[in-house]
This record gives structure tokens, sequence and C-alpha cells, in this order.
């Protein structure tokens, strides 16, 4: 059945009504960021008369993943809203889809940790050349003389629209938890980077947000300049035969996406001011409570993303793994992954590699955060290996990317494998300890395992999964991977 009309930022919506849950799909955040709007920082609602029916999703935003089976347009900018059918002042989690900033959407089903007591909201936000673009007419136009995070200024108008609206859905203004699993766990980090987000959330969690983390070492930066972005732009442009910002927007989405662009996000001086290492240092960043962690096994689905991996020379793969550390690896590192760089290189120990050192830099953020912060942060390590999918997938399967997230959803029934009881078990466990988080600031709670705050120390990361688990899964020695002085 459909609900009681409520009213938000644009007019009138309904929604639907069902098992003591109220379900809003659709409900636009931005005005549609297509033709003079392409590209800029988003813009007000368009109103609308009457009532809209928010009773399906969205398109999703258009992107170049091919693995998402969703209509795509670039009219994307919606969101999502699950509550329980008496919410009142709840807490609020905002969910931030990832896609490597390419792809994705917000179409998650979120009714199962909704009706464990919280209002969720799901978005959209735009990706790839669409999401990331920087190019000198863009900047020049801008009132702050900044381009290339369109996608992240998406996410703070989600923010700001949750805090307008969200007390008509019974959720609480203040107390707006960010969560999202790999670019879009990233995301959560260049909130709590960004003085834009200020006070439009009151925690954080991320799950397995690394990708590109803005994080800086004594040698090793990875995000771009606001120059060096335009640069980027202006190549990609000159490849498409385009001389001007204006040929730009006449293009087709096709035929913008002919042309290969990698997305990364820009130190622009108005979304971004610092890389992250400095804005701790600096304490500037949005200093709440985080939740982080990552997976034993993401490797093996990363390092799948990396062309022809199973074909690379000794030489290839030394600069990879160069790549990843941003200077040549040590004999003490290449004494503990023997075989990356052998006459035969071993794909299980470059998998190994890449995911030690995606969960140091995650530990690395978690101990900034316990070392400039006054909120604690909370890390952890899952180890579980779920049951295989019943249809072959392409990803690696056991503890991989994204292998805890229908647990935190508490939604292992839209998977279909055969679950154990243990299954069952954790899901609960983790869906109540992430809401527990969202409500006070701590995943410590009456029933729920007890969670130290990280202090960098191996003992205070909470590891998930069993003794012959977390044995065949041991953590890594995260100094191998450290080259910053603190």
């Amino acid at each position: 059945m459909r609900t009681s009309p409520v009213t938000v930022t644009g007019g009138t919506i309904v929604g639907v009504h069902a098992e003591g849950l109220k379900t809003y799909l659709g409900i636009p955040f931005a005005a549609p960021p297509v033709g003079d709007l392409r590209w800029r920082a988003p813009q007000p609602v368009v109103p609308w008369d009457g009532i809209k029916e928010a009773t399906s999703f969205s398109p999703a935003c258009a992107q170049t993943a091919v693995w998402l089976n969703e209509t795509k347009s670039e009219d994307g900018l919606y969101l999502n809203v699950w509550a329980p059918e008496d919410a009142e002042n709840l807490p609020v989690i905002v969910w931030i889809h990832g896609g490597g900033y390419y792809g994705g959407s917000g179409k998650y089903s979120c009714d199962n940790l909704a009706r464990r007591g919280a209002v969720i909201v799901s978005m959209n936000y735009r990706l790839g050349v669409l999401g990331f673009f920087s190019h000198p007419e863009l900047t020049a136009e801008s009132p702050h003389h900044a381009s290339g995070n369109q996608a992240l200024q998406d996410q703070i108008a989600a923010l700001h629209w949750v805090q307008h609206n969200i007390t008509t859905f019974g959720g609480d203004p203040g107390s707006v938890t960010i969560m999202g699993q790999s670019s879009g766990g990233e995301s959560v980090a260049i909130l709590i980077a960004s003085p834009l987000a200020k006070g439009l959330f009151h925690r954080a969690i991320s799950q397995s947000g690394n990708d590109f983390l803005p994080i800086n070492t004594d040698d090793y930066i990875r995000f771009d300049q606001q120059a060096a972005a335009e640069a980027t732009g202006l190549s990609y442009a000159e490849s498409l035969g385009a001389n001007s910002l204006a040929d730009l927007r006449k293009m087709s989405v096709e035929s913008l996406h002919a042309a290969f662009f990698s997305p990364r996000t820009v130190v622009d001086g108005y979304v971004l001011h610092d890389d992250l290492t400095t804005t701790y240092r600096n304490h500037h960043q949005n200093d709440v409570p985080l939740l982080a962690g990552w997976n034993a096994e993401e490797g093996k689905d990363l390092t799948q993303e990396i062309n022809g991996i199973d074909d690379l020379t000794p030489s290839q793969v030394q600069e990879l793994v160069k790549r990843l550390l941003g200077r040549e690896p040590s004999a003490a590192l290449l004494a503990a992954y023997p075989g990356i760089i052998a006459a035969t290189p071993e794909r299980a120990v470059i998998d190994q590699l890449m995911n030690d050192w995606w969960g140091w830099r995650i530990a690395y953020w978690a101990g900034l955060q316990a070392k400039y912060g006054r909120s604690k942060s909370y890390l952890y390590f899952f180890a579980h290996q779920p049951a295989e999918p019943l249809v072959p997938c392409s990803y690696g399967g056991g503890a991989g990317h994204g292998a805890e997230v229908p647990y935190v959803f508490y939604n292992l029934k839209s998977d279909p494998r055969p679950w154990t009881a243990k299954d069952h078990q954790l899901a609960t466990q983790l869906a109540d300890t992430w809401l527990h988080f969202a409500r006070t600031g701590t995943p410590n709670g009456p029933a729920l395992a007890a969670w130290p705050a990280y202090d960098g120390s191996h003992p205070t990361v909470l590891r998930i999964g069993n003794e012959a688990e977390l044995k065949a899964h041991p953590l890594p020695d995260f100094t191998l991977f450290a080259t910053q002085r603190e």
C-alpha cells in the first residue's frame, strides 16, 4: 500500500508501506546534471507539482561499468529512504555505494537493516568522467576556482538533503552515520577530510575503502593537484577532438565514454584542501568516531582487475610492487613475500601482498584518527569464509572484496548460498554492532563482542572469524609497508 503523502525539498511524495517499513525510492536531491549543468556543482532540486510517486528506483548514474545490469542515465541524482513505520528520532545511516568511482548505484536492499532500528538512505552520485572531470574552463567558471570533484559534491549535496528532510521520515539529523564500501568507503575518508562536509555527519564507517585513498607518506602521494587534473582533462578532451568545454557538453554520454578516463579525486582547494595525512596532522579533519576494516582475501579480487596479471614478467611485477609501495621494495618485504619478483612470479603471493598493502593503508588511516583525533577509531579484519555461491561469480569468493556486506545489511537471503547457522549468527552480530556504533559512536554494547579502540597494535584489531580462518589469514606486519615519520 502507499504511504501518506510527505513533503520534502521540491514537493510532495508518496512511497510504499509494507511489513512494518516505509520505503521511498527515486527522490531527487539535485537538479539533473545535464546540458549546461554537466560537470557543474549539483544545483537545487527542480520543484514539481502534485504528488510524485517515489515507489521505484531511479536509473543508475551514467557509467562504463558493464557488470551493472541496470538502466543508466546522466539524469541520475536521486536517493532512497527506508524507515520503520513508527520511526521517531532514529539514527540515520547514509550508504555510499562502491564501484571504483566508475560504476555502481544506490540500488541496495536496505530493508532488513532499517527494520532493526535505523533510517537508511542510499544515493547515486556521478561516476567516471562525469564525476571527476577537471578542465581549465571548468575551473574558471567555478565561483570557487575548482573543478574535478563533482561526485564528492553530489555526496555532500545528498547529506545536506538529509539534514533538511530526514526528520520527516523519523530520522535524527543530529545522529547521521556515513557508511560505504570500496570506493564508497574511500568516499567516507574524503568526506572526513573535506571542510564542506563539516557538521553533516557524526560517525563514519568504511568497509574496504582504500582504492585511491589520499594518504601521503614521505615519498608517496596518490591524488591529483588541480593543475595536474586540468592537464589530464585537456588531454582527454583532445583525444575526443573537443576544442572547448562547450564542445564537450554537446557530446553524448556514449561519445564521452568512448575515450578512456581514470577517475581520481582532486586536491582542488575547495572540496579538498590537503591529503589525508596533512589534514589529520593539522587537526583539520571532521573529527568523528571511525569504524573501518578490510577483508582477508581482498587481494585475489583486486589483482584480478589488473590487465594481464597472470602474464606479467618479473620486471613488470617488480614495477607493480614499486607502484603500490611508492618506492623500491625493502629487503624485509621481499623476504616476507618470497616469489613476487622471482623468475616465475607467484600469483598467490602477489594476491597476498596486495591484500596486506590494502589493509595497511586502512590501518594507517585508523591510526591517524587514534593519534590526532579526539574521537576513537575501531579497526576490524574480516576473515570469515562464507559458503560458496550457488551460481559462480566473477570475483574470487571466500573473504574477498565485499564479502562482509550481506552480513552488515542482515541480508543473507538475497544471496542464494547454503548459509549456515554460524552465518546467520554472524549477520545478526555484525548488523547489531554496526547499528550500535551508529547510535552511540562505539561498537561496544550489551551482548556484543568487546572491541577495543585502535591504538596501532594488533591486539586492538577485532578479528572476525573462527580459529582456523584466523590462523589461515594472520594479520600482516604493517611495518613492512610504512615509510612515514610520525
